[in-house]
């Protein structure tokens, strides 16, 4: 292979590199953003320590956040993503993000859990699951944040 053609190959692959990093940080800078939106209202709705994003989406888009309140009790802020309008929810009141994780492992054994997301149902607090089943299939469960019961189920994609 001649010096000219190992720059040109060289260069493609750079070239090629490039392009696919950029589409990627085109298509994460939306999500990037929300979280760091989210973040700054968690922190003046006095949180701090802020942690755990997650992206909700049914009839409308929640974002989620927790963090410590002034009293260093674990607190979950949940915004709407159209209105900007926000719930605070004790974590002391509800289930975290671990426990339900544990609960559908025992009650559901799935092959692999993709993702628990924190949103509004109706104006209720649920814990959002997506799962792979056993068989193969995908599974959304929403589960109620105080008590774990399952409040609607999308099976068998």
């Amino acid at each position: 292979m001649t010096r000219k053609r190992r720059r040109i190959m060289w260069f493609s692959i750079l070239a090629v590199v490039v392009v696919f990093f950029g589409f990627y940080l085109m298509a994460s800078m939306p999500r990037i953003s929300a979280r760091q939106q989210t973040e700054a209202i968690a922190k003046k709705a006095g949180l701090t320590d802020v942690d755990n994003f997650s992206m909700y989406q049914r009839q409308q888009t929640y974002y989620a956040v927790n963090g410590y309140n002034k009293q260093q009790q674990l607190t979950y802020v949940i915004v709407n993503g159209k209105t900007g309008k926000i719930k605070l929810l004790a974590g002391s009141k509800g289930l975290s993000q671990n426990q339900i994780q544990e609960i559908v492992q025992q009650r559901y054994q799935p092959a692999k859990i993709y993702g628990i997301s924190l949103g509004l149902d109706q104006g209720d607090p649920v814990w959002e699951v997506a799962v792979k089943k056993s068989n193969g299939h995908l599974s959304y469960r929403l589960l109620d944040f105080y008590t774990g019961k399952t409040v609607d189920l999308i099976d068998n994609l």
